[in-house]
């Protein structure tokens, strides 16, 4: 007996200890999150709030959570610019089609590489994991996308060239392949085809991978310059993250003794709490898509990416 309860105390102790040290690591764990959290949330409130605090104050005192005084001239200067709104609307066009067109293409490639009946399957895996790993350079890209399917100075110069990703792709049929075939082998046997199949039963029971990478195409989509930079003269077509690098090209040359103007944009010359201004608004929008596709992005990313 007395044995007994020497090991049921020691037990107990045990339970203590471990049930002390767990609180002490939960409660570091949490402290490390905590403050890298802080750290990745303060820049962007600090940003806020500059872009409301007056141009001179910044230039007096710099940057500052407790302005010295309030503002929202900037906020003025940048309703007032047509291509703001111009810019926006060719950007939120992009982004939508864009990303509506990359899940799209992408689902339907991954989800025929991944059939095991598919002849040649592993050939197309094949032709779709060598970009991954080599790249050809920029000069056969542009030429292939300006002189055979020309799309310069075109919108579809800003979605055609990044619509499909590799990496996506195989995200993706590593996801289909964890769907029981028996789903689609009912389906096809109630006479549903493959096209019917792939829309009405898998894609609705791959919404985790399938928000993932569509909050993937959409970040890409919206903050892309660099095909713009490439692919669009016109001003009319100009994103809005390009005119971000237009601004920003402008604040450099003016530093630097340039006139007033550059690339044909005719403005009021930004200042600092302008360029505040327009990252707070090109930011906002992309922002706030990301808590609707949140509880679909760990489950989406865990499953694709580990599934061989």
């Amino acid at each position: 007996m007395k044995h007994a309860a020497r090991k049921i105390n020691a037990s107990k102790n045990n339970k203590i200890k471990e049930s002390a040290s767990y609180h002490v690591f939960s409660g570091v764990t949490n402290l490390v999150f905590l403050l890298f959290s802080i750290s990745t949330v303060l820049p962007m409130i600090l940003t806020i709030i500059v872009s409301f605090t007056d141009e001179r104050a910044i230039m007096r005192n710099g940057y500052s959570f407790f302005p010295e005084k309030w503002s929202t001239m900037a906020y003025q200067l940048v309703m007032d610019q047509d291509w703001v709104f111009r810019a926006y609307g060719v950007t939120i066009f992009v982004t939508v089609a864009g990303t509506f067109l990359c899940v799209v293409f992408s689902s339907l490639c991954a989800y025929a590489i991944a059939q095991p009946t598919l002849k040649y399957r592993n050939v197309l895996a094949l032709f779709l994991f060598i970009p991954v790993v080599f790249n050809a350079g920029v000069v056969p890209w542009y030429l292939i996308v300006t002189r055979t399917l020309h799309l310069k100075n075109t919108i579809f110069a800003l979605i055609f060239p990044i619509i499909v990703q590799p990496f996506w792709v195989f995200l993706l049929r590593n996801y289909f392949k964890t769907i029981p075939p028996a789903l689609t082998e009912a389906a096809e046997i109630d006479g549903a085809g493959k096209v019917y199949t792939f829309f009405k039963i898998v894609l609705p029971i791959s919404k985790p991978i399938v928000a993932t990478v569509a909050l993937f195409a959409a970040l890409m989509y919206w903050n892309d310059y660099v095909t713009a930079l490439w692919l669009v003269d016109k001003q009319e077509l100009w994103p809005l993250q390009y005119m971000l690098y237009k601004i920003n090209s402008l604040i450099t040359f003016l530093t630097k003794g340039g006139a007033a103007s550059l690339g044909g944009i005719n403005t009021v010359v930004p200042n600092e709490s302008f360029i505040m201004v327009v990252f707070v608004v090109a930011m906002g929008p992309i922002v706030l898509v990301y808590p609707f596709v949140q509880k679909y992005f760990v489950k989406g990313i865990v499953v694709g990416a580990v599934k061989g």
